[in-house]
């Protein structure tokens, strides 16, 4: 008598012809840890919708103070024009506190903008496990990607940019507020692919001081006690109020903070500086061991430490140009969105490169992984870096090493991007706004002709920083790649 067994159908379960009837059981649950938080757009003022585009607002300083040596009793104000710090502007015992001490700075809205399309089947006839609603699950997705793109935006060093049909309107963004050869710039013209647009300049009275902006061009493991001093100093010196302070950090930098307390680092020899020991802050009483920095408290002030992933500080993402050539791969990297030769990625001393060119396999895929990781701290050649696949034996082996170049430039891209991980803004936040026009993100239905429903997400959004003075940066970095 023939018999029938649950194993009949698991033993072929991979062959449809065995699986008939079985009906597979796909758990409700979607599971997603990315939970990253965007602390800069959601913690900056909200302001009020701007009245145009391109708006405007006045900045202020008040005058350095001097020593006076007297008035002799029963003096009058000499009503003569005399020669003086005011001459041609009255009378030099009369002062006046507006021309070189108020000026206005201005900056653009930026339009920001999601779409998504779902089919007619796929809205109202696929059964699709955990998803009641795909549009409106398409929608969530939008906006946190919506949410997350602006943040990284507003870090950014994006120059302010009109509207000219071929570029479109940008905001100032907050890099560009800060370090002064941004700030300063009367063009536009970048690696961002602006037109050469003639823009307002931030007066130089009023940009953010050098010492407010420490560790540009050296490594993060530079960071030390003196320099959180110095930094936290000079920003005191442009308020002159002890307060605490906030600072959006990036992962590397974090950790650098914790390295200044829990490590002590013995003198440097040939392999660079150590570590000698551990400082514990165990109390005798506890199970637990603290090994965490979240505030520096200095002589200024105290400065409290925000972790963030989204931190852009100048340090754009690379772009990788693929060209396939006789079934051979070579992949160029640009610095920027335009892929001009002003923008391309130089190769590093003793990466591994012969005239900035490196040829890579599948088999040596990682040698030259760990030969470019050993070579990210040396200087930059004066040569453009290739990558180009080694020639295989056949067309698989083609495909692999094909794959091979792509993975390493994809991995030096990787390796610049770890320098954002080492930035930092000290960051007022009553100085600091971010202006909506309207909803800060306004869902509209798109015409729908048969395919399925469209549904597009908009913000319009401006950074405003009250003043730069007041703002501080860590410029640090990881690597030279």
């Amino acid at each position: 008598m023939a018999s029938l067994f649950e194993s009949n159908f698991q033993n072929d379960r991979p062959l449809k012809g065995a699986r008939v009837g079985i009906r597979e059981e796909l758990s409700d649950l979607i599971t997603n840890v990315d939970a990253k938080e965007t602390p800069i757009s959601s913690m900056a003022k909200r302001g009020s919708k701007p009245g145009n585009t391109t708006f405007r607002w006045q900045v202020d300083r008040n005058p350095d103070p001097s020593v006076e040596l007297g008035i002799l009793d029963g003096k009058d104000v000499d009503p003569n024009v005399l020669t003086g710090p005011n001459a041609g502007l009255g009378n030099s015992e009369f002062k006046q506190y507006t021309i070189g001490y108020r000026t206005e700075v201005e900056n653009n809205i930026h339009m920001f903008r999601r779409a998504v399309h779902v089919s007619n089947l796929t809205q109202d006839i696929l059964n699709i496990a955990g998803v009641k609603d795909e549009l409106s699950r398409q929608l969530a997705k939008a906006t946190i990607d919506l949410k997350r793109s602006m943040e990284i935006t507003f870090t950014s060093d994006i120059l302010p940019a009109l509207d000219d049909g071929t570029t479109p309107y940008r905001t100032r963004c907050l890099t560009s507020w800060i370090k002064k050869d941004k700030a300063t710039a009367t063009y536009n013209n970048d690696k961002y692919g602006v037109q050469n647009q003639q823009i307002r300049s931030i007066d130089e009275n009023f940009c953010t001081p050098e010492s407010s902006i420490v560790g540009t061009g050296t490594s993060v493991t530079d960071l030390n006690e003196n320099t959180v001093q110095d930094l936290m100093t000079s920003v005191y010196e442009q308020t002159g109020q002890f307060k605490n302070h906030e600072a959006v950090v990036g992962t590397k930098l974090k950790r650098q903070f914790t390295e200044l307390v829990y490590t002590t680092r013995a003198p440097a020899a040939a392999g660079g500086a150590t570590p000698s020991g551990i400082r514990s802050t165990r109390d005798a009483s506890s199970d637990s061991i603290k090994a965490s920095v979240d505030y520096f408290e200095g002589d200024f002030g105290k400065l409290a430490l925000i972790p963030t992933q989204f931190l852009h500080a100048g340090v754009n993402p690379y772009t990788i140009k693929e060209v396939v050539n006789s079934g051979i791969l070579t992949c160029t990297l640009y610095d920027g969105h335009l892929g001009t030769e002003n923008n391309r990625v130089k190769a590093l001393t003793s990466d591994g490169n012969t005239s900035g060119s490196i040829t890579v396999s599948a088999a040596g895929l990682n040698t030259a992984k760990a030969t470019m990781l050993a070579a990210a701290g040396n200087a930059l050649t004066a040569n453009n870096l290739v990558i180009v696949a080694a020639t295989g034996g056949d067309t698989a082996a083609q495909t692999a090493n094909n794959a091979a170049a792509l993975a390493l430039a994809k991995y030096r891209a990787n390796l610049h991007l770890e320098n954002a991980k080492c930035k930092g803004f000290i960051i007022p936040w009553d100085y600091l706004e971010v202006r909506y026009g309207g909803n800060i993100a306004q869902v509209r239905e798109l015409t729908e002709n048969g395919g399925g429903p469209r549904r597009m997400m908009e913000a319009m959004a401006a950074l405003l920083v009250h003043s730069p003075l007041t703002f501080g940066m860590f410029d640090y970095k990881a690597n030279n790649a």
